[in-house]
């Protein structure tokens, strides 16, 4: 066989994994330790045909690229049922990211005027660029969210081997590209959202740890970003220039004063304006101030650090078991070498390691979260970063130390040989999670049925359109996306109590809103709710999300049922239309 058919045969090798799990064989790979040792098998495969054609190349080079070109593979074409036309929405909150988007155009899409949202902002002016354009479709916003995810993870890999990458050294592609498909993998391990890794794309592409004010311009940039985003991401523009910084810049004799003053003033003059951009928002959205800081009153559950219903695996276990390759990678590289650095160096790396993953700890336990590591999302790009710029030698050292071509200090070559093993073992540790959280997840292509859902659209338009004839209002609790994108014809959007922001009022017992609520619900202001099926069955910590639910039952299911009665199910819509009770609750 030629060299050129092997090399085709080697590319089109990278589409068997996602046709056999989401097609050919959807049902036996169901079977996660199946679908893994397949995986091994077509790796080890795909590993022969590369180092066929480029016989050069030895087998650990060809394993690693393999598998992770065909985790990656993988990993995108799990983003296939995401594009999908179908009205309802394909999770629970999925469609709900649709209409808060949508609030940054409200009056081009509903007519009238509404504050943006009050979760998670810079997000859904990210994903409301679609409605730019006039009667975009659902279908487009999903495809447009896809893009987000894919794009900016591969932004960032890409930008990540290029900071890696020093000027007049050069680097194999195959090795090139063993780097982008780990950090993009590593990255959804979280996952790292991409209006979060807006912020890491900026620094990583601009920041010059030589050019105090440019830099500081692109931190005071990203900061603004992260004041409407996360609270938790409000120093990370900051911190993550601080450890570009120790990173790269010697101490060169300097006093220890001034060698620190240039990453202080980033993170501090960075956190500073990322409150600042927050309070702006808080103001400038309109919203009430009530609203805000629902993450300071949500109760923390503990418990979910460890496995449980909600994260069988645990919070810490997991978040320990991705990090302690990586770290270990570090301490072997460093193990020789760290009386080359200032201490202060290595100190404020470690502590902005540990500030981050403290951080991610504390938020990941709040009701509402704790069911994978998305929480730790900066710590997990810190790590990231950090580890490796030392492992590929880009952490200067202060010392004279030589650096050989293979990117690590000189040594006696018994050391560099147990060294190298040790490396050897780390590496494959570290490809084991991230190829885990991927391959774990997913199967067969979902099948919808679009003839039952357009029955029920059509039941839906009927039952809503008779509700407002009267001049009664209908609540879409769930499925708002049908006003969005003009499925319901004739219902003016009611901007309250939309299902995700309802349940974050619902777990930080927000009673400012929650009252509100109330009020409408026992005055039976809406002629019609459309909402999930409610019960009133409370759970506890035994049942995944029990707490969420809990406070779902308590505080919105149950004034409901109490004031509403189910008139219609629609199963293929997934809700039920409650309509008022003739006789309410006392």
């Amino acid at each position: 066989m030629s060299r050129r058919l092997l090399q085709l045969a080697y590319y089109l090798s990278f589409i068997i994994f996602p046709l056999l799990v989401m097609g050919l064989a959807s049902q036996r790979l169901a079977n996660i330790p199946l679908r893994l040792l397949v995986f091994c098998i077509l790796s080890l495969g795909g590993a022969w045909l590369f180092r066929t054609a480029r016989p050069k190349q030895g087998w650990g080079t060809a394993l690693l690229l393999t598998s992770l070109g065909y985790g990656t593979a993988y990993k995108l074409a799990s983003f296939i049922p995401d594009v999908s036309n179908y009205p309802f929405s394909l999770g629970w909150s999925e469609a709900s990211r649709y209409y808060y988007a949508s609030l940054w155009f409200s009056n081009q899409v509903y007519g009238i005027t509404e504050p943006p949202s009050v979760l998670h902002p810079s997000r859904y002016l990210l994903q409301s660029l679609p409605f730019i354009l006039p009667h975009s479709s659902l279908l487009l916003h999903r495809l447009w969210q896809v893009v987000l995810w894919v794009v900016s993870a591969s932004l960032t890999s890409w930008l990540f081997v290029r900071r890696l990458h020093p000027v007049g050294q050069k680097r194999s592609l195959v090795t090139t590209l063993c780097i982008i498909f780990f950090a993009f993998l590593f990255l959804f391990q979280g996952p790292v959202y991409y209006h979060l890794l807006a912020i890491v794309i900026l620094l990583l592409w601009g920041f010059d740890s030589t050019h105090f004010w440019r830099s500081l311009i692109l931190v005071l940039v990203a900061s603004v970003w992260a004041g409407i985003s996360r609270v938790n991401w409000l120093p990370v523009p900051g911190l993550l220039a601080a450890a570009l910084y120790l990173m790269e810049c010697r101490m060169e004799g300097k006093s220890l004063w001034r060698y620190l003053v240039p990453p202080v003033i980033w993170v501090l003059a960075g956190t500073g304006i990322a409150f600042a951009s927050q309070q702006a928002y808080q103001l400038w959205s309109g919203n009430p101030a009530a609203w805000f800081g629902s993450s300071f009153s949500s109760d923390l559950l503990w418990y979910r650090l460890l496995p449980n219903r909600t994260f069988p695996m645990g919070i810490l276990p997991s978040a320990v078991f991705v990090s302690l390759p990586l770290i270990g990678l570090m301490v072997s590289c460093l193990l020789n070498r760290w009386r080359e650095y200032h201490p202060i160096r290595l100190v404020g790396l470690a502590a902005i390691l540990l500030v981050l993953f403290l951080g991610g700890i504390i938020v990941s336990v709040k009701i509402g979260g704790g069911s994978n590591l998305h929480n730790l999302d900066a710590y997990l790009t810190l790590l990231l970063v950090i580890s490796g710029y030392i492992y590929f030698a880009r952490f200067r050292p202060d010392g004279t130390a030589q650096i050989h071509e293979s990117g690590h200090a000189s040594a006696p070559r018994a050391l560099s040989e147990s060294r190298k093993s040790i490396e050897v073992f780390f590496i494959g540790v570290a490809l084991i999670f991230p190829l885990y959280f991927t391959l774990s997840v997913g199967g067969a292509l979902p099948t919808r049925d679009y003839s039952a859902a357009n029955a029920a659209l059509q039941t839906i338009n009927s039952a809503t359109q008779q509700a407002v004839k009267g001049g009664g209002e209908v609540l879409f609790i769930s499925q708002r996306q049908l006003v969005t994108f003009n499925y319901v014809q004739e219902v003016n959007l009611v901007p309250e109590d939309e299902l995700v922001f309802l349940m974050e009022m619902a777990m930080s017992d927000n009673s400012t809103y929650l009252d509100a609520f109330h009020t409408d619900i026992s005055h039976q202001r809406f002629a019609m709710i459309v909402s999930e099926p409610l019960t009133a069955q409370f759970q506890g910590r035994s049942h995944s999300f029990g707490e969420e639910n809990d406070a779902w039952v308590e505080r919105v299911s149950e004034p409901i049922l109490c004031y509403y009665q189910p008139s219609m199910q629609l199963d293929a819509a997934g809700v039920i239309l409650y309509t008022p009770r003739l006789d309410p609750c006392k």
